[in-house]
């Protein structure tokens, strides 16, 4: 391991529960609970070029603690990096720290075992699988909330309701379930509480879909 890094915030639900992990080979790992590009399990291996940058940045830029501690319901970041102790780099923008946090939203380029939702047609938001491998999930409540903007700024509506599903599936390459929401016309953000089964742990969990600005 040449990089760790843990992100918790329980002051939301679903709390952020989040952590990417660099290996000297360059493998990239780890698990998101509350993403725009899937939730569950990822693993993959950085370009030669990426891991390279990381180093030199590893070698050359030790993150100082942060001057204060953070605000009580603040989320914790925690940095480990070998022969160190591990740092809470809540608050710090060291180069660094930009990185690991950077590593976090570029681990859901290599989906495992993971569930993203989108939104295909004006009434339905799909969660579909990623990866290769298959995620057990718990879809006896699916919560979800619509967004609707026009333009930048102006709100166009905001829905929110419940999908009932089945309460135990095992979610492969290919699976699908899609949930009705109300259509409109202008650009939607959703996000879709569910709940992931890791043996006898059940994770609760929320994938968003926030559509690129034109």
């Amino acid at each position: 391991m040449i990089l760790r890094l843990v992100v918790t915030d329980g002051s939301q639900t679903p709390a952020v529960a989040e952590s990417v992990e660099v290996s000297e080979d360059g493998a990239i790992s780890g698990w998101r609970s509350v993403s725009e590009g899937g939730v569950g399990w990822f693993a993959g291996v950085l370009p030669s070029g990426e891991l390279a940058e990381l180093r030199a940045l590893i070698d050359s830029d030790r993150p100082a603690p942060p001057s204060a501690p953070p605000p009580p319901v603040s989320g914790q970041e925690t940095l480990e990096l070998p022969g160190a102790e591990p740092t809470a780099i809540a608050g710090v923008s060291s180069p660094l720290a930009t990185a690991a946090r950077h590593l976090l939203s570029r681990l859901t380029d290599f989906p495992h075992a993971a569930v993203a939702v989108s939104h295909p047609e004006p009434t339905i938001a799909r969660l579909s699988h990623r990866g290769t491998d298959p995620i057990r999930l718990d879809l006896s409540t699916v919560d979800w909330r619509e967004t609707a903007w026009r333009g930048y700024y102006e709100p166009a509506g905001d829905w929110s309701g419940a999908a009932a599903g089945p309460p135990e599936v095992e979610a492969g390459p290919g699976w699908t379930f899609d949930i009705p929401i109300q259509p409109t016309d202008a650009t939607v953000h959703l996000a879709v509480d569910l709940t992931v089964l890791s043996g006898p742990t059940r994770i609760r969990v929320r994938a968003k879909h926030t559509p690129a600005m034109a």
